[in-house]
């Protein structure tokens, strides 16, 4: 084995630099974002410093230039990369991201000018990685001109620029193109407006029979059209459902103001649910019942009304004409001409367990072609079918197959992007206040704003073939912006994406200088389910462009899909065991094919230690060792909606032959010491409490690794478990954490779990491996705790501050605490009656310290922080009756010891 070089990511990262470039356009990757949707991921500025501290030799002379790298400087970045290029001769070094995901990895190394190869196990994701990081980086300026030219969008000119790729004004053309052809095709089935152009869309609903009256109704959830905004005078619009005279048969109502109607289906009285009344006969329909009329088959989509544009933001909502009604009810997509073997409407099965994924999969819908309603997918079909003539042409016209496969692939982006603000997923939505102090425009809602999971609605809204928010035109120009801007001063070389398994590489041995990669976040996305929506018509369009991505085959092969797939579907492999031992063969194929002296840099983030252990594990078993961890605040500067927001860049490097044992006593004192080093940086970088837990994993790994084996007294091996739970404690110690002004490490292990708990969560809600950690932390047992101490429900685990059963002079302090809260209510004496009970001082000051812990963690309206802040006030009253109480006690104890003297 070659002596390893050390590199920078060993000794330094720009944690700083990425916090404060996440939030800004150039180092979010919101613009690289636009180009294609998928998830988590990577901000360019991590990305970025993960890539060149993997790559540059430790050296303070070039961290200034790293922080200008990560902050957009490109002069920088080629500086840089011929720093690096100095350490290594020509065709190398060669960088790997094995889980490349959208390539935002591969994509910063093929800026730097070097061979980047970006694997990933969907095909989705692969086309992805091509459209970002390999087509851009292609000349294609002696390319045969396109068989048609517009310069427009929509009617409109889309100025990208005198000296623009030409890459950027062939997309801009194309989708123009693309858009006219999918207006004469649906045009029949979407009459026009007064006006004499396209309704921006029209808001459907489902329509269910009532089990009382047996009327059809529609299931609305909202009634609100568009808020009224006080700057304009606009009073807004809203509509109801109105029964006719006959009593058998209802209309829609269209007016200026707010809603005067109740929701059709909601959640009613207070209870938590959801459910439906007939507007006939006032007749409730839980959810469930709700739920099984779908799988009955008794569901049918209704048209409400239509909205115009009037200007530029305004929509105008309107009734339906009757010609408007029967175009809308008349669309067969199942007639349509097939594409290849394939059926024009997406006929492949939802598979089970996909509830939580791919939700009106539980309402009754059991293919994708179901997602949509029937002119929804009229439209659909007819975009693929423009597409795929256009890809024809092109051909003909004599541009190259690989030029047509890129135009064709950016078209195929904006199909993707259409989808997901279409579906029974895509609601309208009202923008504004209803109090008329926000400005007041309508979009349509993202069907993935609940991070991954495809969402189902009722109610929800479909964009006709013209123009507004979520239309062909409008993402058309925004896709065509997003790709300029991308192109914008890009230089370097294309980086190569290729489908396949991440324990499966395809490299000799010894032959990639970096593997950097994000990993699958264990339970938190569904990759492959998720985006098996985007598949389906993916293939329909490019099953002979993309024939390595797409073919007739059903949907995305999950084999080899590395992650733990919620819910309960029969036979699901994808489980916790198989993550880890999934990613143990994966990052021993990393190992195999990285050179002796090579670097294996792993970003990762979860709130669940099992996921951790999980990783960290993996990592240790392919023979790696950390040598590094750098917490940054990525997340929700990158999405807003991320359950993370810390992630933990993470250096590796491979394992040497012979490394020296140690024991348990040295190794904890190590893990200790260099987390008490680490907690002032992190304070410093303004990391929170529940950050810094996370990222002490690192420290803890950094430690573990150094020794070949670390015996405990028994002359067994400790476990990696001990150093991740050790790692939590030694943060909180580190942080000197007090209650009041006493240290927390005085209380008992019961009142210190708890009050470590609610400042960590309050009374958030939290999984079951976060909740076995912290009692891990006071050497408790989970099951020992988890009645009494712990509420536990579907959302996972919280602390309860409902009185326990008792109060004995054994009892925990926040036990006592508890007592005394629910006594409240009953006045002084019955507080100072559970602390007399406890055996305790009335001034007691661990007891009225957490007293007034609990009572600042609570929100102020909550009613256990009321009673703990009138006990708090009360305090001197509440002293006086317990010290008369526990003399009422004594004497009354001497009387009976008195009595027993005199029987005897």
């Amino acid at each position: 084995m070659t002596e390893q070089r050390k590199k920078l990511i060993t000794q330094w990262f720009p944690c700083a630099a990425v916090d404060k470039a996440v939030g800004t356009p150039e180092g979010s990757g919101l613009s690289e974002k636009g180009l294609f949707t998928w998830f988590a991921a990577r901000p360019v500025a991590q990305a970025r410093a993960a890539v060149l501290t993997a790559l540059l030799p430790d050296d303070e002379n070039i961290r200034p230039l790293v922080e200008c790298a990560i902050q957009g400087d490109m002069n920088s970045l080629r500086q840089l990369a011929s720093r690096i290029q100095q350490d290594y001769p020509d065709g190398r070094p060669v960088l790997l991201d094995m889980f490349s995901g959208r390539g935002m990895i591969p994509l910063e190394a093929a800026r730097l000018g070097f061979p980047a190869v970006g694997l990933d196990n969907s095909p989705v994701a692969t086309l992805a990685g091509r459209l970002l990081g390999d087509y851009p980086f292609r000349p294609w300026e002696n390319e045969a001109l396109l068989p048609f030219s517009h310069g427009q969008v929509g009617g409109q000119q889309l100025d990208v620029g005198a000296d623009a790729p030409r890459l950027i004004s062939d997309v801009r053309d194309l989708l123009a193109e693309i858009g006219e052809r999918i207006a004469v095709a649906v045009g029949p089935h979407y009459p026009l407006a007064a006006d004499g152009t396209y309704p921006w869309g029209y808001l459907w609903a489902i329509t269910i029979p009532c089990d009382g009256c047996s009327r059809r109704f529609p299931l609305v959830g909202s009634f609100v059209l568009r808020y009224p905004y006080r700057r304009t005078g606009d009073a807004g619009q809203a509509f109801s459902i109105a029964i006719d005279s006959d009593g058998e048969s209802w209309r829609v109502e269209i007016y200026d103001g707010a809603p005067v109607q109740a929701p059709i289906i909601g959640s009613t009285g207070g209870k938590r649910g959801k459910s439906a009344r007939c507007p006939f006969c006032q007749k409730p329909h839980s959810l469930d019942t709700v739920k099984a009329k779908g799988t009955q088959g008794q569901f049918e989509d209704y048209p409400l009304l239509a909205a115009d544009n009037q200007g530029e933001a305004k929509k105008t909502f309107r009734s339906l004409r009757a010609d408007e009604l029967a175009a809308a009810l008349r669309a067969r997509p199942s007639r349509l001409e097939t594409f290849g073997s394939l059926r024009a409407v997406p006929d492949e099965p939802i598979p089970e367990g996909n509830r939580d994924t791919v939700r009106a999969s539980g309402y009754g819908y059991s293919t994708y072609g179901d997602l949509m309603n029937e002119r929804q997918t009229l439209l659909f079909v007819e975009t693929v079918r423009a597409m795929r003539m256009c890809h024809t042409e092109m051909l003909g016209a004599g541009l190259s197959p690989a030029y047509a496969c890129a135009l064709t692939s950016y078209a195929a982006a904006s199909l993707v992007r259409k989808i997901r603000r279409s579906t029974r997923g895509a609601k309208l939505q009202a923008m504004g206040n209803s109090d008329g102090t926000g400005q007041n425009r309508n979009k349509v809602i993202d069907i993935f704003s609940d991070e991954s999971k495809v969402s189902f609605s009722f109610d929800f809204f479909e964009t006709g073939p013209g123009r507004g928010p979520a239309t062909w035109v409008s993402i058309a120009q925004t896709g065509t912006q997003v790709l300029e801007k991308h192109l914008r001063h890009l230089d370097g070389r294309p980086a190569k994406f290729r489908q396949g398994s991440a324990m499966a590489l395809p490299f000799r041995d010894s032959s990639v200088d970096a593997v950097v990669t994000d990993p699958p976040y264990y339970n938190m996305i569904d990759y492959s389910d998720a985006s098996d929506l985007f598949y389906v018509w993916l293939k329909r369009a490019l099953f002979d462009v993309h024939p390595d991505l797409f073919d007739a085959r059903g949907l995305q092969d999950k084999t080899d899909e590395i992650i733990v797939k919620r819910g309960n579907a029969p036979g699901e492999h994808r489980t916790e065991q198989f993550y880890q031992d999934s990613l143990a063969r994966a990052f021993a194929e990393a190992r195999r094919v990285l050179r002796d002296d090579g670097s294996l840099v792993v970003i990762f983030g979860h709130s669940d230690r099992d996921a951790w252990r999980r990783l960290l594990q993996a990592i240790a078993d392919a023979g790696f060792i950390v040598t590094s961890t750098w917490p940054s605040r990525t997340e929700s500067g990158n999405t807003g909606v991320a359950s993370i927001k810390v992630t933990v860049t993470i250096g590796c490097r491979v394992a040497p032959a012979t490394r020296p044992m140690t024991t348990v006593v040295q190794a904890d004192r190590e893990v200790v010491d260099l987390i008490k080093k680490r907690v002032p940086h992190w304070e410093r970088w303004g990391l929170a409490l529940t950050d810094q837990l996370m990222a002490a994993c690192g420290p803890a790994m950094e430690v573990y690794g150094r020794y070949s084996k670390i015996l405990q007294p028994d002359n067994t091996v400790a476990p990696l478990d001990r150093y991740l739970t050790m790692a939590r404690v030694a943060v909180r110690d580190a942080t000197a954490m007090r209650v009041d002004t006493i240290p927390l490490e005085t209380f008992d292990p019961i009142t210190r779990f708890a009050i470590f708990w609610m400042r960590l969560y309050g009374r958030g809600n939290v999984n079951k491996g976060e909740a076995l950690f912290l009692a891990e932390a006071d050497h408790l047992r989970l099951n020992d705790i988890r009645k009494g101490l712990l509420e536990e429900s579907k959302a996972g685990f919280k602390v309860t501050l409902d009185p326990p059963e008792k109060i004995t002079e054994f009892s925990p302090v926040f036990d006592v605490v508890r007592a005394m809260t629910a006594a409240w209510p009953n006045g002084v004496d019955a507080v100072a009656e559970s602390m007399v009970q406890s055996g305790r001082t009335p001034e007691d000051e661990h007891l009225w310290a957490v007293v007034g812990e609990l009572a600042r963690l609570l929100p102020a309206s909550d009613q256990d922080a009321k009673a703990l802040a009138a006990i708090q006030r009360n305090r001197a009253v509440v002293v006086q009756s317990v010290k008369m109480l526990s003399g009422a006690v004594k004497r009354g104890s001497q009387q009976l010891l008195l009595l027993g003297d005199a029987a005897d």
